[in-house]
């Protein structure tokens, strides 16, 4: 079987932009959406070279700041490998989420 790999996901350069403010660690991430755009393209083709399943865990900023606290993370890189970890066992288990293609 195929290894899921989830990727923290922005649907566009707002959400980003929102997900900056509330990161404690956005000095850490790209600079611009443009700038992860391309870092992110950049990993899923080297997720699906390897055979692999790259899978979009959806940042919405509030609610990964809701989910954060329900489960007692940060909004920060390990809130976010948390949050994605998530994301990857609920599609393992149902089968239910959104490949990047």
């Amino acid at each position: 079987m195929n290894d899921v790999i989830g990727i923290a996901w922005y649907k566009d350069e707002a959400t980003y932009r929102r997900a900056l403010a509330i990161f404690t660690d956005s000095q850490n991430m790209p600079a611009t959406f443009e700038d992860w755009r391309a870092l992110v393209g950049r990993q899923c083709e080297l997720i699906k070279s390897s055979g692999n399943i790259a899978l979009r865990a959806d940042i919405e900023p509030e609610t990964f700041l809701a989910w954060c606290a329900s489960h007692g993370h940060q909004a920060n890189s390990r809130g976010r490998i948390a949050f994605v970890n998530h994301v990857e066992l609920e599609y393992q288990k149902t089968g239910k989420g959104t490949v990047i293609e």
